[in-house]
């Protein structure tokens, strides 16, 4: 009776041991890369560059870190304006805190420049602004409305009117 209590007990734990096995067949050449680049207090920058092994293209947006904030910019949108001449463009951006503590971004810290000129937010769209704690994601949309003629630009994170990060972009056409 004894040995055939252990010959059972043998048998289930290899069913239980095997049906456990981790069967994840993912590897690092399907999963999803993004370039990513330090900005450190200096200005001086370092980019690591990584590739989509899925369909071999970099992606868009370099995810930057400022003051140990990650700002990725994420999906352009523009749309026609109510006012003549003018596009309202929206910028997704998603920020996560690397800080001790809780830390502020808002829409009001980016600005466009384009053609010789700065182009700060739209101050009526429903621009993202909080305060976020340590390891929290913050997710939001900077609205600019900007000339029909304004193709390209960069987009620059400039707290207090100093530059701290940017990221060249491409304005696509009204949907």
């Amino acid at each position: 009776m004894k040995k055939l209590t252990i010959t059972l007990l043998a048998i289930s734990t290899l069913l239980f041991v095997g049906a456990c096995g981790n069967n994840d067949t993912t590897s690092e050449k399907t999963k999803e890369k993004s370039k990513t680049e330090q900005v450190t207090k200096a200005g001086t920058s370092k980019e690591v560059k990584t590739v989509d092994k899925k369909t071999e293209k970099a992606t868009d947006h370099i995810t930057k870190t400022v003051n140990n904030i990650d700002m990725k910019v994420g999906t352009i949108k523009t749309t026609a304006s109510a006012t003549e001449g003018k596009n309202m463009v929206s910028i997704e951006m998603t920020f996560l805190n690397n800080d001790n503590g809780p830390v502020g971004v808002g829409a009001v810290d980016f600005i466009i420049k384009s053609g010789g000129k700065t182009y700060k937010v739209y101050p009526p769209g429903n621009n993202f602004g909080d305060e976020f704690k340590p390891n929290e994601t913050l997710k939001g949309k900077a609205y600019f409305e900007l000339p029909t003629t304004v193709k390209d630009g960069v987009l620059y994170y400039a707290p207090m009117d100093k530059e701290k990060a940017n990221w060249s972009i491409v304005i696509p056409e009204a949907q």
